[in-house]
């Protein structure tokens, strides 16, 4: 039987942008995309076991990163997925306006 195995493969998920009076990042720009990014072992070209997760702050026109601890992104994820809400026109104005009120940043 052949196994065909790898780690390393590496995937990336974008919750949203924040802006600089939202989060305090430490990048030279005024908003930064929220990024988890996960390194799996694979089998069969399968990603089957998460080996590490990193999360950082991203600029939005450029790679330029900054790494943040899971508690940091934690805290500041439900508000990026928000705002990419809003700014997808997925929800109204009104809406965002009263789900940030709600929220606890």
């Amino acid at each position: 039987m052949i196994f065909i195995f790898d780690w390393g493969y590496q995937t990336e998920k974008n919750y949203g942008p924040l802006s600089c009076n939202d989060a305090p990042f430490q990048l030279d720009g005024e908003m930064v995309w929220l990024v988890r990014q996960t390194t799996w072992f694979r089998a069969f070209f399968i990603p089957l076991i998460p080996t590490k997760t990193r999360y950082y702050y991203q600029l939005i026109n450029a790679d330029s990163r900054a790494f943040i601890s899971s508690k940091t992104f934690h805290q500041f994820k439900e508000l990026a997925i928000l705002n990419r809400l809003a700014m997808e026109d997925k929800i109204s104005d009104e809406t965002y306006r009263e789900r940030r009120k709600k929220m606890k940043i």
